[in-house]
């Protein structure tokens, strides 16, 4: 009963790591950062070189300036105008709900013939916030790519995980020694 429980947490924690690192648009592939927009692929970098030269592929580690480098990888988003639109995640049901209140940074449209748009915002605040990069073709096709991230949670979500592992751990060590001693103690003083 007890290796079925720490089985059964295991796979929960799992699920809860794994749902912690998905972000929308954005993901992981041979090391690089990818963000989809409709059949098409952008690499993304950022940097907060004030704090670190470390570069991050989804959540901002921390409040501060940062920058955000997004390089087409086929040519058809070279010949399309790209936006950029960061909102703060007030919990809205959709995004064009108070589009303009909830805009924290706004990069408007333009074709980068070179495939490379980057812009810096400094981000004041902690918080959540979404994503939107537009791609819209002179036929009138138009993708968008969606993620959602935060600014300057990473720390806690990582004390998070790291106490939570703990306290498992720590469980799974207690069990392990009342099965192992205190339980086997019992049976030899009962026969």
């Amino acid at each position: 009963m007890i290796s079925r429980f720490l089985v059964a947490a295991a796979l929960a924690t799992t699920g809860l790591v794994s749902q912690a690192q998905a972000h929308g648009g954005v993901s992981i592939d041979g090391g690089q950062c990818i963000m989809k927009i409709g059949p098409d692929t952008m690499n993304f970098t950022g940097y907060q070189p004030l704090k670190s030269r470390e570069q991050f592929c989804d959540d901002i580690p921390d409040v501060g300036p940062t920058i955000i480098v997004l390089d087409a990888v086929q040519d058809e988003l070279r010949d399309m105008t790209l936006e950029i639109r960061i909102l703060r995640d007030v919990g809205q049901k959709d995004d064009a709900e108070n589009l303009e209140q909830n805009t924290e940074v706004h990069v408007p449209p333009k074709k980068y013939r070179t495939g490379t748009l980057n812009f810096e915002y400094d981000f004041a605040k902690k918080g959540k916030f979404i994503g939107l990069v537009t791609a819209k073709a002179d036929d009138g096709r138009e993708y968008v790519s969606r993620f959602p991230f935060s600014v300057g949670t990473t720390a806690d979500r990582d004390i998070f995980i790291a106490a939570f592992f703990a306290l498992f751990g720590l469980a799974g060590f207690g069990l392990w020694y009342k099965n192992a001693f205190i339980d086997k103690n019992k049976k030899k003083k009962a026969a």
